[in-house]
């Protein structure tokens, strides 16, 4: 698909960043119909045994709109659970998938996921642990039709 036409549509820019590791010139946004629809059936709570939703303390300090989860420890003043979203799909990864979770992910509240944001993982940015850290992605609104 062209950029322009990418543009008519909503979508998410993920800011340059190719979605997958592994495919530096691969696709760098996502549309937002595949974001809603994936984060519906997105899990509400982080399970013992798999890897995804994990923990995100946000480290980063991004502006998230979520209010995310008061934390027990008061390591941070709160968590939220974060979940990968692949490209031109609208089924929701599962650790069982045959596909690797990329570079975006949802920022949700647990037990909530029908409030979230979107970001994804940033080679650009570390953490204050000197890991790569994440950004927010970009949201897209829908260009509006020209009058004819």
């Amino acid at each position: 698909m062209q950029r322009a036409d990418r543009f008519s549509k909503l979508s998410y820019d993920l800011n340059g960043t190719s979605w997958d590791s592994k495919h530096a010139n691969g696709q760098t946004w996502i549309y937002a119909r595949e974001v809603r629809a994936q984060q519906a059936k997105a899990p509400l709570e982080s399970p013992k045994r798999a890897k995804y939703p994990s923990k995100f303390a946000n480290l980063e300090n991004l502006p998230l709109t979520t209010p995310g989860k008061p934390t027990p420890n008061g390591r941070t003043a709160a968590e939220w659970l974060h979940h990968p979203m692949i490209p031109g799909t609208a089924t929701t990864y599962s650790d069982m998938s045959r596909s690797r979770p990329g570079a975006i992910r949802t920022f949700y509240t647990e037990g909530d996921r029908s409030n979230f944001d979107v970001g994804h993982h940033d080679p650009k940015t570390k953490t204050s642990t000197g890991k790569e850290g994440f950004s927010m992605a970009k949201y897209i609104p829908a260009a509006s039709k020209p009058n004819t």
